[in-house]
Parts: structure tokens; C-alpha cells; sequence
């Protein structure tokens, strides 16, 4: 059941994906030849409003065919007579539809966690005088952190990922205070105090604000924000040759997490579901061949030199990206399988 649930839960996130396109399209005057919901063969199809609406054997996966797409067209409705902006935001429409329900997912399943019923945030309730961060370093009681190093402190638990960071444990913090951004050069953040369980502390206590519906949709928003940062730093390390592309994972493995998630938790299963449907519109984003964003590209292109793109050379290009995207998933995919079977 929890395999069921992943690869369902996978193939409703694609489908969304394409639902973005598809309305998108639709409000804009397009035509939209076909719409899939799953991928292979065709169990059942329907045309409706000039459409035609398929439903495929494998549950995952799924498509937007536009009329005039990836290539020319004489019909007034094709994608390619639409105005510039109504097409720029067709292609974007996909990636704003994942953001929208990693969002609303990450709202439902937000909850307090403070110990006393509230949410924890990042504003010094008190400084523990024997911590390293009192006196010298400027920290004071009521400080909201707001950056350390240069990385944003949107949720209390950035603190732990700003500070392995850092090469030692002085750090450049800014700080809010009284309605003021100030910037502290030196702060010390040594875990030189041992708490009541034996764990090493700094000495920094957070504030809890009482439970609200404003303070939810603040920290939903926060953490969908730290979830496409999460995104965006791990592609980084991939670029820097700080994690290798082995260390990727395809559909199989992203399914097997997720299988292996659902077994303990409902909570945390919706919560990577979030991470993973925000996942996917960072990755629709990136201005690459056969993605969304390197349609996004020559849409920029075209507007730049008030003239379109040739589309047989748009559709080499994409071709081009889709082979490689392809030979990637296989490489990926094997590794998944091969992780499986260890």
C-alpha cells in the first residue's frame, strides 16, 4: 500500500504539473489537442471541446499537447500566435502550479512546535550569560536573526544549517532590532554549555508566538521557501563537484523514499510530497533544453530580437536536451535499481 501511495503521489504531482499548462493554455486561447493523465497505452479516451482527454495504463506521468507546440501551425489558436506574455506564463504555468500545492500541502500540515502550544521563531528570548555569543559579540535578548554569513535564517531550525557553515564560530550576523537591520561582525556561536541532557549548547533560547492563522501561512510560507532553497543549494553542490551524480535519484528511488516514509508517518510522508512538488518547479525552471525553462529562454529571445525563433532550430536544441535528459534518467534509474537490490 505505502508503494501504491508513493507512485500515486508521484503521478498526481506530474499531473499537476500539466494541469498548469493546460489551464493556463485554455484561459489563454489556445488550443489544447490532448490532455493525459498517466503514461502508455490508452485505456480510455474522450474529446471534449476540441480536446481529447486520454487515460493511460501506467500511473505516473502525463502531458499538455498544445496545437502549434513545437512547430508551425495555420490555426488561429496555435501556441505560436498567442502574444508573448500569454505564452511565457503557458510555460511557466506548470512550475506556479507545483509551487502553489507544495505550499497549501506544507499549510495543512504545519503545526505548532513549540512546547507550549505556539511556533517557535527566530527571535532571542534570552542569552544564556555564559554563552559565547553574550557580551562582545553585540547579541542581545529580542534580536530576530535575519541572516548569518549571508544565509537567510527563515525557520529556527536554519540556524543548525547556517552554522556548519561557517569554517569556525565566528560569524557575521544581522539582526532586526527595534525595527532596525543591524549588522554584527563578529559573533562567537561556540556549543561550549552542556544542557540538562548532556547535549552541547550554545545558550541561545527562541521565542514562541501563540498559534494563529497569520503566523501559519507565515511559517507555510517560510518553509516552502526553505524547501526551494534546499533545492537550489543541492543543484549548486552537484555544479561544484561537491556531491557526485551518483548520488542522484530518479522516480524509483524517489518512490521508495517516499514508500519508506508513509510506513511511519502520514505527516511526514505530505511533508516530502511538499518538498517534492516544489522539487519539481525549481527543476522545470532551470533554463535547460526540453524543460520548461529553456522555453522560457527562447520566449526571452524572441522578445529581445522582436522576431521568433526559427522552430526547426528551437526543436533541434530541444531534441538535443531531451536525449540527454533521457540518458540521464536511465543512468539514474540504474543506480535507484541497483541501490534497491544492496
Amino acid at each position: 500500500m505505502q508503494i501504491i501511495l508513493a507512485i500515486v503521489a508521484f503521478g498526481l504531482l506530474v499531473i499537476v504539473h500539466e494541469f498548469g499548462h493546460f489551464i493556463a493554455a485554455k484561459r489563454g486561447g489556445v488550443q489544447v489537442d490532448e490532455f493525459w493523465i498517466g503514461m502508455g497505452p490508452t485505456l480510455l479516451q474522450k474529446e471534449h471541446g476540441g480536446t481529447r482527454y486520454c487515460l493511460k495504463l501506467l500511473p505516473f506521468g502525463g502531458a499538455c499537447v498544445m496545437e502549434g507546440e513545437d512547430g508551425e501551425s495555420d490555426s488561429p489558436h496555435a501556441f505560436g500566435r498567442a502574444r508573448l506574455s500569454r505564452r511565457m506564463l503557458i510555460v511557466v504555468a506548470g512550475a506556479l502550479m507545483n509551487f502553489l500545492v507544495g505550499f497549501l500541502i506544507v499549510l495543512v500540515v504545519t503545526r505548532p512546535n513549540g512546547p507550549t502550544g505556539g511556533f517557535v521563531v527566530t527571535t532571542l528570548e534570552r542569552i544564556d550569560p555564559a554563552s559565547t555569543a553574550a557580551g562582545a559579540g553585540g547579541l542581545q535578548d529580542g534580536d530576530e536573526i535575519v541572516s548569518i554569513d549571508g544565509y537567510r535564517i527563515l525557520l529556527r531550525g536554519d540556524l543548525d544549517a547556517a552554522l556548519a557553515r561557517g569554517d569556525d564560530a565566528t560569524y557575521t550576523v544581522v539582526v532586526r532590532r527595534d525595527g532596525q537591520r543591524l549588522t554584527l561582525p563578529a559573533v562567537t556561536m561556540e556549543a561550549a554549555l552542556t544542557g540538562a541532557d548532556g547535549r552541547p549548547m550554545i545558550g541561545l533560547t527562541f521565542a514562541e508566538l501563540p498559534d494563529s492563522v497569520g503566523l501559519r501561512l507565515r511559517v507555510a510560507c517560510r518553509t516552502s521557501i526553505s524547501y526551494a532553497r534546499m533545492v537550489w543549494s543541492s543543484l549548486g553542490m552537484l555544479v561544484t563537484g561537491q556531491v557526485g551524480v551518483e548520488q542522484l535519484s530518479g522516480p524509483v528511488g524517489v518512490a521508495s523514499v517516499m514508500a519508506t516514509t508513509a510506513r511511519y508517518s502520514i505527516t511526514a510522508f505530505l511533508q516530502l510530497v511538499a518538498f517534492i512538488s516544489i522539487n519539481l518547479g525549481v527543476m522545470n525552471l532551470l533554463p535547460l533544453p526540453a524543460l520548461d525553462g529553456g522555453r522560457l529562454v527562447f520566449l526571452l529571445i524572441e522578445g529581445i530580437r522582436r522576431k521568433p525563433v526559427p522552430p526547426k532550430y528551437e526543436g533541434y536544441v530541444h531534441a538535443a536536451g531531451l536525449l540527454l535528459l533521457l540518458a540521464l534518467m536511465v543512468y539514474v534509474t540504474g543506480q535507484d535499481i541497483l541501490r534497491l537490490i544492496r
